[in-house]
């Protein structure tokens, strides 16, 4: 999918996720400290709890390229657009993009074992136990590109083993750790959807 096809595609899921959960359950839309631009019209950014609601995203091409340049991987079109289509608060699994803290949830998952073999992590699980990733062994075909996830305890502790020796993690030993979670990162987002 093309990055213009791509960002159609987010606009649209965030959207129907935003409106599948304010009509199931408005409270899971209430968070404290949004930055005002996130604010829901007419929430009053006194009370300690609001509503929020999506916005374009600031986040440019160029930032993007940054953080291709310090993983050293090229992000598929569907991760530049789910970072830079709009900003929102989802939890869990989607993950935030705040318009304060643009990419967060990158810095929150990156992890450089993980990048050096090729899995671009983008978010953690709804429990915080698992690290999400793109699997970019069939870039450019980023629809051949699974979603898969790490358990973090197993994954840190073989990083301070090779850590310790100066070593990196082998390909090999995370790819035993590593468990499918969808066929692409489009498929993973409409799971997602389906499941509200």
């Amino acid at each position: 999918m093309d990055i213009s096809s791509a960002r159609v595609f987010m606009k649209e899921c965030f959207e129907k996720l935003y409106t599948k959960l304010s009509e199931e359950a408005p409270v899971a839309l209430k968070m404290c400290d949004l930055p005002d631009d996130m604010l829901a019209d007419g929430a009053d950014p006194a009370e300690e709890w609001n509503t929020w609601k999506l916005i374009p995203s600031a986040v440019t091409d160029e930032d993007i390229a940054g953080y291709e340049k310090e993983y050293g991987l090229k992000f598929p079109n569907c991760v530049k657009a789910f970072f830079s289509t709009c900003h929102h608060c989802f939890c869990g699994a989607v993950g935030r993009n705040m318009s304060d803290e643009p990419l967060a949830e990158l810095d929150n998952a990156f992890n450089p074992h993980l990048t050096a073999n090729g899995y671009l992590p983008f978010a953690w699980d709804v429990e915080g136990y698992y690290i999400r990733c793109v699997d970019l062994a069939n870039m450019p075909d980023e629809e051949n590109c699974p979603v898969v996830q790490f358990p973090h305890e197993e994954l840190f502790d073989l990083q301070y083993e090779f850590e310790y020796n100066g070593e990196e993690i082998p390909g090999e030993q995370l790819e035993e750790l590593a468990e499918r979670v969808s066929d692409n990162f489009y498929a993973y987002l409409n799971s997602i959807l389906d499941s509200v």
